[in-house]
């Protein structure tokens, strides 16, 4: 088993034997296991102990008997007890993940106070089918079946090449001493369950259940690998990454074989389930517009593309800006000047800048987010519209339009900013003064 062990560490874990490392060791098989592991090979470690505070007397005698096995062992051992109760309550979580976060951010810290390489912790082969199994009932894409990965950063699990049994064989070969955990027997806990009940009937079907398992774990995991560079690929004609958004091209997408597994694996980093996907995969064939939300983002069906932008906090609605004003930079960015007309002028023709003739405007000008009601009379048009309707006329992305800010003078629009100004405020042959205002990016 030491050679299995030193293979996986070095081929599967990516480790040299020459780095040093934290053991996570509970007291259990599996961690006393890795530490005795670890010192037959001769190389550099120190021990972790966690306790909890969860079983009472039990959590008490397994710190002891880390300390001591650390002493067998001639390690140094760091214990760390933490209110898990507290914190799960403080921070409206799990116990199961507070205990996980405490933990983990401990070894983080002790890693850099001392010069630990990886932090490897005592996970073996059925825990990796009892995962998977988990996940399965759950409803999960091939990422919840491939099991557990053998390094993710610092963290490493050098016990996933051995099942449980073969990891007692050797403790028992050995006659090594570990503490059990009486909660390990109860079946409330699911993973106990699939543990106690559901594996050992699979194994009445199949004695090999086990090993054949774990095989096409391995296996999904390789297929995620692939899964991977294949979206990789998909992303270089279906998506287009612009600076404050992401779209997924509709037509494109739809003409991909399987496009729910794939638009679900370009949606999950934005936090989306499988639900949502097909909810999302239905508007295809409805009318554009509809929304979709997740805690961070907005997925919005527009016309051609699906637009994902980030949740922002909302801005100050309104800003008054007073004839003296030369610049604004929040919450857009505008200068603002007033001069003679020139003998010949050109009006700007950008999007960007607006002229207006100055003694059609009147002061304070105010500074606002567009609103459903709201009318113009767009440059050009003799009759006044809604906003709403230009916009859509425009084709204004849904996300953008909550960001569409106008400049209003005596009650009235004068500047649907980056859009249209209003008719009414326009340069002519009488005018004699011009307000020239310039949007800056």
């Amino acid at each position: 088993m030491q050679y299995e062990f030193l293979k996986f560490l070095t081929d599967k874990c990516r480790c040299s034997v020459n780095s040093k490392y934290l053991l996570a060791v509970s007291g259990g098989i599996d961690s006393v296991v890795m530490a005795h592991l670890f010192h037959l090979s001769g190389i550099d470690f120190v021990i972790a102990h966690c306790n909890f505070h969860l079983r009472g007397e039990e959590s008490e005698a397994d710190q002891h008997f880390v300390k001591e096995t650390a002493d067998h062992l001639n390690r140094k051992c760091f214990i760390r007890e933490f209110d898990t109760l507290a914190h799960a309550e403080e921070h409206g979580i799990s116990v199961q993940m507070a205990a996980r976060d405490l933990r983990y951010v401990w070894f983080e810290e002790l890693a850099r106070q001392n010069g630990i390489d990886h932090i490897a912790v005592g996970h073996n082969q059925n825990d990796v089918v009892e995962t998977a199994l988990l996940n399965f009932s759950r409803s999960t894409g091939i990422r919840g079946l491939s099991g557990i990965s053998p390094r993710h950063g610092k963290v490493i699990r050098p016990l996933l090449f051995a099942t449980r049994y073969k990891i007692e064989q050797f403790a028992r070969q050995n006659n090594l001493l570990w503490r059990e955990d009486s909660s390990n027997a109860e079946t409330k806990y699911h993973r106990n369950k699939i543990r106690h009940t559901i594996i050992p009937e699979f194994e009445t079907i199949n004695p090999a259940f086990m090993k054949n398992a774990a095989e096409t774990i391995s296996r999904l995991a390789q297929t995620e690998v692939l899964l991977d560079h294949l979206l990789n690929e998909i992303k270089q004609t279906v998506v287009t990454v612009l600076p404050d958004r992401y779209l997924i091209h509709i037509e494109k997408l739809k003409q991909l074989p399987a496009n729910d597994i794939l638009l679900f694996e370009l949606l999950r980093e934005f936090g989306v389930n499988q639900l949502s996907v097909d909810s999302i995969l239905g508007s295809f064939e409805s009318v554009p517009g509809k929304q979709f939300h997740t805690r961070t983002h907005c997925i919005t069906r527009d016309r051609s593309d699906l637009i994902i932008t980030r949740k922002v906090t909302p801005v100050e609605t309104e800003l008054l800006i007073e004839r003296e004003t030369a610049l604004i930079s929040h919450p857009v960015h505008l200068t603002f000047s007033i001069f003679e007309m020139p003998d010949s002028y050109i009006i700007p023709a950008g999007q960007h800048t607006a002229a207006f003739d100055a003694g059609k405007v009147s002061f304070p000008l105010l500074l606002r987010l567009w609103k459903e009601g709201d009318r113009f009379r767009p440059l050009g048009l003799a009759g006044s519209k809604k906003v709403s309707d230009f916009l859509i006329n425009s084709k204004v992305p849904l996300p953008d339009k909550k960001h569409i800010w106008i400049l209003e003078t005596g009650g009235e629009i004068a500047w649907i900013i980056n859009y249209r100004i209003d008719d009414r405020f326009k340069i002519t042959d009488q005018t004699h003064k011009i307000l020239l205002i310039e949007y800056k990016e």
